[in-house]
């Protein structure tokens, strides 16, 4: 790096110049988008050529500006073109995001709201991901605080699309065998998953190969042995192979929030590993909004009937967290889907 001191003050301008180019080039972009979206309206309005493309006008008008004017025309964009217009339709385009800011603001319909989302991207000067996911929290609070509250206007808020659980079978593991960048074979190993294994002649002499699904029991005199559980049928009928893996008893140290658990996990063959899991397939609102708060209560509520629950993992979120389908027993020992049992109960959102 050179020298602060020794950079010339032509550099400096430069930079300050290109920097003013480009900030003179993004205002200018979403000020064209507005005016887009202000033409659409304002001919739509006028009737005529409305009347002549009916639900199609977009359609036809993204056809004929791509082929004039490249890419950048398709029938979505238009739209978020012209509800851009309609979102601030009394005054001059907006110029304090960039126009795929405000593209993931648009399905905020409430000014007020909007804008406040709008001083936090500012001030936390967050991108357009960042701001989709702020979008999308709102949407799961605005949802839950309606299944929490539902007003005589709207109605009886439809029952939710449930969740298909998957449920595997306690202490059943698989063989694998790692390939070394040497000559050599690896040992076997068990996968206890969450990246946890155990070197199989630990644990017996008999003959496993990768791949093999076995499951693990304790003998009378507290050693463990292994077998292979084939046929292991379902309640269906169809044998159990890969669907049986990674189910884990549990006990729930902490809720973090409705859809986040922070467990110490029984992996077997005396191991345990604290994870946080989060609940696979679903949303509940964050837990800085009232409606967090409660769908956090309602679980600690569930889980402080169970000693311990029964988890299948799946594969790791972005944030490092394992997704998980989570069972607990309720008062009467009766086993409940508590991914489900958010939905029903208007906790959570599907995803």
């Amino acid at each position: 790096m050179p020298n602060n001191k020794l950079i010339p003050a032509s550099y400096k301008r430069l930079v300050s110049d290109i920097a003013s180019l480009y900030e003179g080039a993004r205002k200018a972009l979403v000020e064209a988008y507005w005016k887009i979206g202000q033409h659409i309206v304002q001919v739509e309005q006028q009737g005529a050529i409305k009347a002549a493309y009916g639900a199609g006008l977009l359609l036809h008008l993204s056809e004929d500006l791509t082929k004039q004017c490249g890419p950048g025309f398709s029938d979505s964009n238009l739209r978020r073109m012209r509800q851009f217009y309609l979102s601030y339709p009394k005054r001059a385009a907006p110029h304090k995001l960039t126009w795929a800011q405000y593209a993931e603001l648009l399905p905020i319909e409430n000014a007020a709201k909007r804008e406040l989302l709008i001083q936090k991207a500012i001030r936390e000067d967050l991108d357009s991901k960042a701001i989709r996911a702020l979008v999308r929290q709102e949407a799961v609070r605005e949802q839950v605080a309606q299944n929490l509250n539902p007003t005589s206007e709207v109605g009886m808020v439809e029952p939710p699309e449930l969740m298909t659980p998957i449920r595997g079978t306690l202490y059943t593991y698989r063989i694998l065998q790692p390939r070394l960048v040497g000559a050599g074979n690896s040992e076997l190993l068990i996968d206890l998953g969450f990246s946890s294994y155990q070197d199989l002649d630990n644990i017996t002499s008999r003959k496993f190969k990768a791949g093999d699904i076995i499951s693990s029991a304790k003998d009378a005199k507290g050693n463990y042995a292994l077998k292979t559980p084939s046929p292991n049928p379902l309640p269906g009928g169809e044998d159990k192979g890969e669907e049986a893996l990674f189910t884990y008893q549990a006990e729930v140290e902490k809720v973090v929030d409705g859809d986040t658990l922070r467990v110490v996990v029984d992996l077997g063959f005396g191991f345990k590993t604290r994870q946080y899991l989060r609940l696979r397939g679903l949303d509940c609102p964050e837990m800085t909004t009232p409606e967090g708060k409660k769908a956090a209560e309602f679980v600690r509520a569930r889980i402080r009937t169970a000693d311990q629950i029964v988890l299948t993992s799946s594969k790791s979120d972005k944030y490092d967290r394992y997704l998980a389908d989570v069972f607990y027993a309720d008062k009467t020992g009766t086993e409940q889907f508590l991914n489900n049992v958010l939905l029903e109960n208007g906790y959570a959102v599907k995803l």
